[in-house]
C-alpha cells in the first residue's frame, strides 16, 4: 500500500498544477452571469438602433425617388 500512495500522492500534486495553470490560462475568459446579461443587453440595445437606422434609411430612400419621380413630371 505504501508504494500506492506515493504515486498517487504525485499524480494529485500532478493533477492540481495542471488545474492552476488551467485556471491563469483561461479563467480570465469565462464571463459570470452578471457579466453576460450585460452583454446581452448591449447586443439586443446595438440591434433594435442598427434596426431604426434601417427604417430611416429605407424612408429616407423611398422620399429621395418620389422626389425624383415628382421632379421628372414636372
Amino acid at each position: 500500500m505504501a508504494g500506492l500512495e506515493n504515486p498517487q500522492k504525485v499524480q494529485i500534486k500532478r493533477l492540481e498544477r495542471e488545474v492552476e495553470v488551467w485556471k491563469t490560462k483561461y479563467f480570465g475568459q469565462l464571463k459570470t452571469d452578471e457579466e453576460w446579461e450585460v452583454y446581452i443587453k448591449k447586443s439586443r440595445e446595438q440591434a433594435l438602433e442598427q434596426s431604426k437606422q434601417k427604417v430611416l434609411f429605407w424612408i429616407l430612400g423611398l422620399l429621395w425617388f418620389l422626389l425624383v419621380i415628382y421632379e421628372l413630371k414636372q
